[in-house]
C-alpha cells in the first residue's frame, strides 16, 4: 500500500476515479481561540494484491506537544478488495470532511494511520490574526 496524495483542501471530489482537489493549503488564520475549523482532507491510496482484506484506518489531529485534542477521529475498518490473482494495482480516493477546534496558535498535524502505523503527517499551521501582516 502506498499513499499517493494527502492534502488539506477547501473541497475535493471524485469523478470517474479521478481525484479533483480545490484549494490545497497548510495554514489557517483564527481571530480568537479556541478556534473552530471546517475543511476537507483528500487522500489517494494505491493498493496491490498483498493489501487485500480488512484494515484499520484512522485520522488524528495532534499538536506540537504530540497531544491529541478531543476531536480525534475514531478508528474505522477499511476494506481493500483485489481480485484473486491480481498482479497490478488499484487506486482508491478518500475525501474526508474535518471539523473541530484548536485551543491555540501553533503547528499541528493530522496523523493518517493504517493498521496502527503512521503513513503520513499532514501539517497544519494555525496563526492568530495578529500574526498575519496586513497589506500596505
Amino acid at each position: 500500500m502506498e499513499l499517493l496524495v494527502a492534502t488539506l483542501c477547501d473541497s475535493a471530489l471524485e469523478n470517474q476515479g479521478k481525484l479533483n482537489v480545490i484549494g490545497a493549503f497548510d495554514a489557517i488564520v483564527a481571530q480568537n481561540f479556541p478556534a473552530r475549523f471546517s475543511f476537507s482532507l483528500a487522500l489517494r491510496f494505491c493498493f496491490t494484491a498483498a493489501d487485500h482484506g480488512s484494515h484499520k484506518f484512522s485520522i488524528m489531529l495532534v499538536d506540537d506537544s504530540e497531544t491529541a485534542p478531543a476531536q480525534a477521529k475514531e478508528e474505522s475498518d477499511m476494506q481493500v478488495n483485489m481480485p484473486d490473482g491480481a498482479t497490478a494495482f488499484s487506486t482508491q480516493n478518500l475525501i474526508t470532511p474535518l471539523q473541530g477546534t484548536v485551543a491555540k496558535a501553533g503547528v499541528y498535524h493530522f496523523d493518517i494511520r493504517f493498521d496502527g502505523r503512521v503513513l503520513v503527517r499532514v501539517p497544519l499551521r494555525v496563526l492568530h490574526q495578529n500574526e498575519v501582516s496586513q497589506p500596505a
